[in-house]
């Protein structure tokens, strides 16, 4: 499980890399971290999570193929590649 976290985070980081020289070799990194992932039944690190979409497996980057706002305590992704929106909350709910 080590040794896939570590698979996961590199791949992670390649793609960061190599976006703008090649963007479908990021694109396949994410695919590859992402079987990595759930064959070993490892989770994707939290500051990995907003880098790819959730609905057509690409990697995203922020005013490359996707657009990040803030808008009502939410951060909204939208993946350009898929039209897919993701709301991620910044503000913890506030409870009584």
């Amino acid at each position: 499980k080590e040794i896939a976290l570590e698979r996961i985070e590199q791949l992670f980081e390649e793609a960061l890399k190599n976006f703008k020289e090649n963007p479908e070799r990021s694109h396949r990194y994410v695919e590859i971290a992402l079987k990595i992932s759930a064959k070993s039944g490892v989770k994707i690190p939290q500051k990995f999570r907003s880098n790819y979409c959730r609905k057509c497996k690409k990697y995203l980057l922020s005013g490359a193929n996707s657009r990040t706002r803030a808008k009502n305590g939410k951060m909204v992704i939208r993946c350009f590649n898929c039209g897919n929106y993701r709301r991620v909350m910044l503000k913890p709910k506030k409870t009584k």
